[in-house]
């Protein structure tokens, strides 16, 4: 038990390492004999846990992915409309993404490996049927226009995030991520929605950019409501 407890702790140590590498100088400055330096490890140890620099960066995209994914589901509400959920589940996964370190070395994994991880394939293609679903539900509801496509949307949201994501970490170091994404929303608003919904959600975005940010443990508090 005590053997295993130390294994776990060393692998720890290697992925917040190699975590904070690829936050600081990027996944291809950041070799194994740095990871390995940072962590205060043997090469052996690194090996016992991960055979290689993808394997350990493959690790990095399922945790960050976890994060980002349970931020976003954490903040919607059954009884909140799937426009609702949409647009305050987003604005979560900003604030996320700028504090998280874990999060933050994901997506810059992701922009890394693209499709050629099966992780990262895996998590935009995740990310796109979460969207999806929830786009479907709010053209049910009346809320996104009808006569766009649920998955076209979502390909349109997602991407604006992502965009957002990048554009923010290498010009801000993510720091402005919420304000960025805010003022994509603001011009998207009209595109995707519908007539008769669309003051409504210009108000609900308003007061969605105005609020602190939340982690994702406060995120369900009073933002996926009506009143949010």
């Amino acid at each position: 038990m005590v053997r295993q407890a130390r294994s776990e702790a060393t692998r720890r140590r290697i992925i917040d390492s190699a975590i904070d590498l690829i936050n600081e100088i990027g996944y291809p400055a950041a070799g194994l004999a740095d990871i390995i330096e940072r962590a205060e490890l043997t090469k052996g140890a690194l090996y016992y846990h991960f055979d290689s620099k993808e394997a350990l960066a493959t690790t990095i995209i399922e945790e960050g992915a976890t994060t980002v994914l349970d931020a976003f589901r954490a903040a919607g509400r059954s009884s909140s409309p799937a426009m609702e959920n949409i647009v305050h589940g987003l604005f979560v996964v900003t604030d996320v993404l700028g504090t998280d370190r874990v999060a933050q070395a994901a997506g810059r994994l992701l922009r890394t490996f693209g499709g050629f991880n099966p992780a990262a394939k895996q998590t935009y293609a995740t990310l796109l049927d979460e969207m999806t679903r929830l786009t479907t539900s709010a053209i049910t509801e009346g809320d996104l226009r009808d006569d766009i496509d649920p998955e076209d949307a979502s390909n349109a949201i997602i991407g604006a995030l992502l965009g957002a994501e990048l554009l923010s970490s290498a010009l801000a170091d993510s720091t402005d991520l919420r304000v960025r994404f805010g003022k994509v929303w603001a011009v998207m608003l009209p595109a995707l929605i519908s007539e008769d919904s669309l003051g409504y959600y210009r108000e609900f975005l308003a007061r969605q950019s105005l609020r602190a940010p939340r982690t994702p443990e406060s995120s369900t508090v009073d933002g996926a409501s009506p009143a949010g």
